[in-house]
């Protein structure tokens, strides 16, 4: 009778596994099909910076950035990576990495003096 018992039990526990193991894979399947992906957000639009002074953005997926300064260039980059900057006013910096990555952008006041910020996420 034990045998019997213990044969049953093994059969259910396979029959567990194996359904465990498909629901894994389609787990897999739907977050990778579904996963949110980088999209254009806004960030530090109408600050006022000076001096070299930095405006950060929060966290969020990203695969790169950009922005200008209205009254003079800025320089654009993404956590403590080196970015790119812009020629001079209302000219557009941007620095691009390539692949989706959650973390922080950031403008930089390009400049001595005072100057508008305005940038964006994509």
């Amino acid at each position: 009778m034990s045998h019997h018992v213990s044969h049953h039990l093994s059969r259910r526990l396979t029959a567990l596994a194996g359904g465990l193991a498909i629901s894994l894979a389609t787990l897999c399947v739907w977050l990778t099909l579904f996963a949110p992906a980088a999209s254009a957000n806004k960030y530090c639009g109408g600050q006022h910076l000076s001096n070299f002074e930095y405006c950060r953005g929060v966290e969020r997926n990203l695969t790169g950035v950009e922005g200008y300064g209205e009254q003079h260039s800025v320089c654009v980059g993404i956590d403590a990576i080196s970015g790119h900057c812009s020629g001079g006013p209302h000219q557009i910096a941007r620095f691009v990495w390539g692949e989706v990555i959650f973390t922080d952008p950031w403008i930089e006041d390009n400049a001595k003096g005072e100057t508008v910020v305005y940038g964006e996420t994509f």
